[in-house]
């Protein structure tokens, strides 16, 4: 560590070698197995779907991930349902009950966790339920609810007093649609989306020691496991005397995480204000697991901070391959690191307070977790402390997709928006290859100025940093596929109409080499009014605002 000492100032990178544990997980990316799942009740596997209830009337099924998994210590899960428009809904619950694996609660409003007709509902249980019937002696607010139920340890119930969070989706979650939710954990925070995967649909406090707080203003209590582990799965019921009506799950993803340890805030000025948070990586800690969670290429800002009341302090930035938890915490002289501090590796000087941008291209597909020393007394320079520790997860993100530009031409400034999903906030684009700036950038939308010299039939592409493309067509040669009123009188004042492909606002006319006025435009349709004219055929040029044409054929009378 000496050594250390007299490069303070200086960047560093330490490879320890040593394992670090992963988080906990299961992915099934559709259902042609269930091995490592338990089926109760109508539950069953058909084709490369999990039904829950499978077209029968008044059933009852639970399907279970057959192993208990850590829960209580943060969580992240995702899978894709559909639901016809007739059963009582679907649920997802976890729970804790001394049935395990074997777990199934009451049929019919039920929704197989509940009391239902059966009045055996689920202990130790939390369910978020996709409630489709709008029961009044349930107090249901709606037949096409989201609503998170919990009393603790006792027998879950459907009824909506016990309700901690509820809503009522804008789109019909029974439409016999693929949808998709995630629910995200972390200890005192539960977030549920629906379809809208960075947006949370409900949020609620909750804790699975503590329970969370009823709309009806009880307290539920937790869920009294006796560790930090439960089953997790789904139930579903359907209602008596309607057949063909069906709940069923077509992917599911899993990820246990744990809590980070102690080492992960550092002790700079441990006991006199701290230890502060002078590590950051896009101007975050990493939050609650102290985890930033990055996409493969997309580019992130590292950097260091000075303790308070320091205006500049020599440090080393430390590294190590994957997650660092419990089994790699090093005790040194500093303090307990998040990893051992070997094989120090020099790679230049550096002081907080200090940025370090890793530009868009840049590929990390590995774990790392970075701490670092910092001398942190301007009076006494053999005071060294450990700064907080942060983890970096990469992940590809989906590829990008393109569904419409509009308009698909303009005259040279016009704002051009591409409508889509998956952009990165740091995509490029390119017309013909040619580089654009963009004006805008969100994950569904770009927006760019309409460049000069487009040529007509330009293909426009979106890509994102880790190279995955998605492109369109743009600026296209307008096309005519008919017309109406193809003559009329040398006087002009015709309404001449033309339906194609590849139009835009905007479009200009001429017939017989004058200006024609146009009265509507549209990607398909183009309404003019004919100017005078001379007897006989005139030709009819139709441009875009690209500076695309095509010609047509007028006659005067």
């Amino acid at each position: 560590m000496n050594v250390a000492l007299r490069l303070a100032g200086r960047l560093a990178v330490v490879l320890s070698g040593a394992a670090a544990a992963s988080a906990q997980g299961f992915n099934f990316p559709d259902f042609a197995s269930v091995a490592g799942l338990t089926l109760n009740g109508s539950a069953a596997q058909v084709g490369t779907a999990l039904r829950v209830t499978n077209n029968g009337a008044a059933q009852t099924g639970s399907a279970w991930y057959t192993t208990p998994v850590p829960v209580a210590e943060g969580f992240e899960t995702q899978f894709q349902f559909v639901m016809t428009p007739s059963p009582e809904g679907l649920a997802f619950v976890i729970q804790g009950s001394a049935a395990g694996p074997a777990a199934i609660g009451g049929g019919l409003w039920g929704i197989g966790y509940g009391f239902g007709g059966s009045s055996s509902p689920i202990p130790n249980s939390i369910a978020i339920e996709i409630d489709a019937m709008q029961d009044g002696f349930l107090n249901d607010t709606s037949a096409n609810e989201v609503s998170v139920h919990t009393v603790g340890a006792l027998g879950n119930s459907e009824n909506e007093s016990v309700s901690i969070a509820r809503v009522t989706p804008a789109v019909d979650l029974s439409n016999n649609a693929v949808h998709t939710m995630r629910v995200t954990y972390e200890p005192g925070m539960l977030r549920i989306y629906v379809d809208n995967l960075t947006t949370p649909l409900l949020t609620t406090a909750y804790t699975f020691e503590g329970g969370g707080t009823q709309l009806t203003g009880g307290s539920t209590g937790g869920l009294g496991l006796a560790g930090i582990e439960a089953w997790v799965g789904f139930t579903s019921a359907t209602a008596a005397g309607v057949i063909n009506q069906n709940a069923e799950i077509r992917s599911w993803s899993w990820t246990s995480f744990m809590r980070p340890d102690d080492c992960y805030t550092g002790n700079v000025h441990l006991g006199t204000g701290g230890p502060y948070d002078l590590l950051t990586v896009d101007g975050g800690n990493g939050g609650f697991f102290r985890i930033a969670r990055l996409a493969v290429a997309d580019p992130f800002t590292l950097a260091v901070a000075p303790a308070p009341g320091q205006v500049s302090a020599p440090f080393l930035l430390l590294a190590t391959l994957g997650i660092a938890d419990a089994t790699t915490v090093t005790p040194t002289p500093l303090g307990e690191a998040c990893f051992p501090l070997v094989s120090v590796v020099d790679l230049g000087g550096a002081a907080a307070p200090y940025s370090l941008v890793v530009p868009a291209g840049v590929f990390l597909p590995m774990e790392l977790t970075l701490q670092a020393v910092m001398a942190t007394d301007p009076g006494d320079p053999n005071v060294i402390e450990l700064t907080n520790a942060i983890g970096l997860q990469f992940a590809l993100a989906p590829s990008p997709s393109i569904t419409a530009v509009s308009p698909n031409s303009a005259v040279v400034g016009g704002t051009i928006t591409v409508t889509g999903d998956n952009f990165s906030l740091f995509a490029t684009l390119a017309l013909n290859s040619v580089p654009v700036a963009p004006l805008s950038v969100a994950k569904k939308t770009i927006t760019f100025a309409m460049p000069p010299g487009v040529p007509c039939g330009a293909v426009l592409t979106v890509r994102n940093p880790d190279g995955a493309a998605a492109t369109i067509g743009f600026n296209p040669t307008p096309i005519v596929t008919s017309q109406v009123n193809t003559s009329g009188p040398v006087s002009g004042g015709t309404s001449y109409i033309v339906f194609g492909q590849g139009f835009a606002l905007g479009t200009t006319v001429t017939i017989g080499g004058n200006p024609a006025t146009v009265t509507t435009a549209s990607g398909t349709l183009v309404v003019i009014l004919t100017p005078p004219g001379t007897a006989g055929p005139a030709q009819v040029v139709l441009t875009t605002p690209g500076g695309c044409s095509v010609t047509s054929t007028f006659t005067y009378l």
